[in-house]
C-alpha cells in the first residue's frame, strides 16, 4: 500500500507493467503475478484515496479483510531526522508509533505514543539480507535519472513516528527525539497499516506489518518535492529485493505463499 498516487508509480515502475487493474467492493487495485522459475506469487498494490493516518487504517483494514495475506507492506516517502539520516536514504520501520495523541498540558502535547512493532525475526531477515553494498547499490542504479555523484544509499533500521499533519517544523522533530531516541523519519501513514496489521491479526494467522519509506526531506522550512520519485522508486526497489530473496528460500517463499483458509 502507499500513501500518495506518485508512490505507487514507483512501485510500478519497480514492479513491471504487467499488471492488471481491478475493483473489488470499491476498492481500485493493480495485481502483480510475480514468477521465478516454478515459484510464483501474487502481489495487490493500492494506494489511500486521503493523505494521513485515518486514511491510512481504514483502507489497510478494508484490504487486510479482503486478501488476508500474510505480509503487509508500506512504500513511499518520509522526513528524515537530521541528525539521524541523509536525504535518498531508506528507513525500515522497526517500530511505528503515533505521535499526535496524548494529554495536553501547558500548551505542549505529552504524547501516548501508542505503538507497533515489527517482528524481531522478520527484522533479522531483512538486515541479514540487506547489509551489503550490492544490494545498496542494487536500489540506487535502476533509477537511471541523474543522481548526486556522492550519493551512497543506506539502509537505517529504527522508530517512525505518525501523526496527521504535514510537519514543517524541526523543533518539533528535535521534541520528539527527545522522547524516543530511536527515532529517524516521521511521516503520515505508516503507524495506520501498522496498527490495522496489528488488529486483523489472529494467533493462528498473524500479519507482519513492513514499512520502508526514503527520506525526502527534514520536516523544516526547506521541505520541499526534489526527492520524491528517487524515494518513491528506492522503497520499491528495495522490497523488490528483499522479496526476490525470499522467494528463493524454501520455508521463506512457503510462508508468504500460504493463503488463509475461510474457517
Amino acid at each position: 500500500m502507499t500513501g500518495l498516487h506518485e508512490e505507487l508509480v514507483g512501485l510500478q515502475r519497480v514492479f513491471g507493467s504487467e499488471c492488471h487493474r481491478l475493483a473489488r467492493y470499491g476498492t481500485s487495485y493493480l495485481v502483480y503475478e510475480w514468477r521465478r522459475s516454478s515459484r510464483h506469487v501474487r502481489i495487490v498494490a493500492l494506494r489511500q484515496q486521503e493523505k494521513g493516518l485515518t486514511s491510512s487504517a481504514v483502507t489497510a483494514t478494508k484490504a487486510l479483510c479482503l486478501w488476508r495475506p500474510k505480509l503487509a507492506v508500506m512504500t513511499g516517502i518520509c522526513a528524515g531526522v537530521k541528525s539521524a539520516v541523509n536525504l535518498g536514504d531508506l528507513v525500515v520501520a522497526s517500530q511505528c508509533f503515533e505521535h499526535s495523541s496524548g494529554q495536553l498540558r501547558d500548551g505542549e502535547l505529552i504524547p501516548e505514543q501508542n505503538r507497533v512493532s515489527t517482528p524481531p525475526w522478520v527484522l533479522d531477515f531483512l538486515m541479514a539480507h540487506t547489509d551489503s553494498q550490492e544490494l545498496q547499490e542494487q536500489v540506487r542504479v535502476g533509477f537511471g535519472q541523474s543522481l548526486p555523484s556522492d550519493l551512497i544509499p543506506t539502509i537505517h533500521y529504527g522508530a517512525m513516528a505518525c501523526g496527521p499533519q504535514v510537519i514543517k517544523d524541526q523543533s518539533y522533530i528535535e521534541s520528539l527525539k527527545s522522547k524516543e531516541h530511536s527515532l529517524l523519519a516521521i511521516d503520515m501513514e505508516s503507524y495506520g497499516i501498522a496498527l490495522a496489521a496489528s488488529m486483523c491479526s489472529t494467533y493462528v494467522r498473524p500479519i507482519v506489518p513492513l514499512i520502508v519509506k526514503g527520506v525526502c526531506d527534514f520536516a523544516d522550512s526547506e521541505k520541499t518535492d526534489a526527492w520524491h520519485d528517487y524515494c518513491s522508486y528506492a522503497s520499491a526497489a528495495f522490497l523488490h529485493a528483499v522479496l526476490d530473496r525470499a522467494i528463493s528460500r524454501e520455508r521463506a517463499y512457503n510462508w508468504i505463499k500460504d493463503i488463509a483458509n475461510d474457517d
